[in-house]
């Protein structure tokens, strides 16, 4: 009885001890992050499911002066996929709640943070012992600031719920593309965003299939952003965009379909009181009235893109010439086209070499 006694007392212990020591390895993986430093409040264990769970975490960039942390989080949850085991699989799972990231640009690479790098790959991985099959984020957001512009610009995307599965194809998926990510969420200027992405994350070069709708965005709440980077604002208007883009065999072939409905840029009465630009608005609002198909009240074109993952290029004449045809002959349709199938291409092209 005394030897049991023991192992239990031991064991409770151990259990007692396990949230500081976990908390203290944490602390010491984020010191190990270049150039970037990191703060966590309670972590809990939970045995019974085989996870952990880790509670304000705060991850701010050393280098620089920058008010804004890179990445921030209510709870971050560690755990096992448990109805994997069925397919004969051990593998995790993570879940972000309430999780934010900013990007910033800057004048300078030290103020700026517009990347994420191996290196926060590599410490996820070492704080969980299995590999990651499954993520997910709650009400998380996304950020891009850029404060070395007049006025200020702020760019965000929240409410994003997003669901990433299969990242390790255990369910050995007789597919080009088996893992699935989905994710939407609300825009700047109240705006929709769905995105759709089929991958194969195992494979040695990219291979993906990605589907973008971004919808209903109100163009005034992008007025700053239009003073800072074009120079002109608009009285009215909303903006939506379609993308349609794959990737495989270290190419990619696709398109981005911009539109912008019920535009007005110049209202005299405001406009008037700055002459200088008056004449800028008054050349953009020209422009709109050239380009617009009036039927449909919109400006729309269709920007051809490809290339390879070290090089891209942009059809620039094409995006002109579609510009054109959806003014004076036929408007484009706001949605996804369903044209794009560089898998089938590629494997048309390899028998063809044969």
């Amino acid at each position: 009885m005394g030897i049991i006694a023991t192992i239990l007392l031991g064991l409770v212990a151990l259990r007692l001890a396990l949230p500081s020591m976990v908390q203290r390895y944490v602390n010491q993986k984020l010191d190990e992050l270049p150039a970037y430093d990191g703060t966590i409040g309670d972590v809990d264990i939970h045995l019974i499911r085989g996870a952990y769970s880790i509670d304000d975490i705060d991850i701010v960039k050393t280098a620089g002066v920058l008010p804004v942390p890179f990445f921030s989080a209510r709870t971050v949850d560690f755990s096992m996929e448990w109805k994997e085991i069925f397919a004969r699989a051990l593998v995790g799972e993570i879940h972000a709640y309430e999780c934010s990231v900013n990007f910033v640009k800057a004048e300078t690479e030290q103020d700026s943070q517009t990347s994420i790098d191996q290196s926060w790959l590599d410490i996820v991985q070492e704080l969980f012992p299995f590999r990651i099959n499954r993520f997910e984020i709650h009400e998380g957001s996304i950020w891009f600031h850029d404060f070395g512009t007049e006025p200020k610009v702020d760019v965000y995307l929240t409410n994003l719920v997003a669901v990433c599965t299969n990242l390790y194809n255990t369910r050995e998926l007789a597919t080009e593309l088996p893992a699935d990510f989905r994710a939407k969420g609300t825009t700047l200027g109240g705006g929709s965003m769905e995105l759709h992405v089929k991958l194969d994350p195992l494979a040695d070069e990219p291979r993906f299939d990605l589907e973008l709708a971004l919808q209903d965005v109100n163009l005034i709440a992008l007025n700053e952003l239009l003073e800072a980077y074009g120079k002109f604002n608009v009285k009215r208007g909303t903006f939506e965009v379609f993308a349609e883009i794959a990737g495989s065999d270290g190419n990619f072939d696709g398109y981005v379909k911009p539109f912008f409905e019920n535009l007005d840029v110049l209202e005299l009465k405001v406009d008037a009181k700055n002459p200088a630009k008056l004449v800028w608005q008054a050349i953009v609002a020209g422009a709109v009235k050239i380009f617009k198909n009036h039927p449909e009240d919109q400006i729309a074109t269709k920007i051809p893109v490809s290339g390879t993952f070290e090089k891209t290029d942009v059809a620039i004449w094409t995006t002109v010439v579609n510009v054109l045809r959806n003014a004076f002959v036929e408007a484009f349709r706001a949605r996804v086209d369903e044209s794009i199938d560089l898998f089938e291409r590629n494997q048309e092209g390899k028998s063809k070499g044969k």
